[in-house]
């Protein structure tokens, strides 16, 4: 039996149509839908080659000989690294907060310095270990001083990263006597030892014993 086109359904007839690469209009999105991709503008492009630049450099940094288990790429590093002479300024009304390695100008009452935060230094032995606390050292180093600056025990405290209030062991860098102040000499260096737990926390100076003037965030990584 034969079925004239005039009596075939419209629906029908538009489907088989349709499958044949109807001539009707393409809509605006027809590029997408063939699967061409836009363009991709000039400064997109020069971000993804300099994304590009420091993926591979990192991987060539991950590589080298020198650089430890748990350390920090050196290109990484000195991204990381506090700018060249930024200093902030620290007083009773304003006291300052800073991470390692960057030096605070305090001023109290009686006098005033440059002091600066470096660490903590853990030992070669903790690193890559699974250890959730670890012996830590800090440097404190008081320069340009001018009047008087105290020093004890209990001015210095560290908080880590379960909240514990510690009370570290302070000593001056190369032996000899704890002062009672900053010799205003030369630059002066304390040595700061406690056990910490790994993560996060700060190091603060409070020269009356009570408010402190100062603080350095840091991060322990033993991994």
């Amino acid at each position: 039996m034969r079925i004239r086109a005039g009596l075939l359904p419209a629906a029908l007839a538009a489907g088989l149509l349709g499958g044949c690469g109807s001539a009707g209009p393409a809509p605006k999105d027809s590029k997408a839908l063939r699967g061409v991709a836009p363009p991709i503008s000039s400064k997109l492009r020069v971000q993804e080659a300099a994304i590009h630049r420091q993926v591979l450099a990192s991987l060539g940094h991950d590589a080298d000989s020198h650089a430890r288990y748990g350390t920090v790429p050196a290109d990484l590093r000195d991204k990381q690294a506090p700018p060249a002479n930024q200093v902030l300024s620290a007083s009773t009304a304003h006291p300052a907060t800073a991470i390692q390695g960057i030096s605070v100008e305090l001023h109290l009452p009686h006098g005033s310095a440059l002091a600066t935060a470096v660490g903590p230094d853990v030992p070669d032995r903790i690193q890559g270990s699974a250890d959730l606390h670890t012996p830590a050292t800090w440097d404190v180093t008081f320069a340009d001083v001018h009047g008087t600056i105290p020093i004890a025990q209990t001015l210095f405290t560290i908080t880590d990263e379960q909240g514990r209030l510690l009370l570290p062991r302070v000593s001056v860098a190369g032996g000899g006597p704890l002062p009672r102040t900053v010799p205003a000499r030369r630059p002066f260096t304390l040595t700061l030892k406690t056990v910490v737990s790994v993560g996060d926390g700060k190091l603060r100076y409070a020269p009356d014993g009570a408010d402190w003037l100062a603080e350095w965030d840091f991060d322990v990584e033993t991994d």
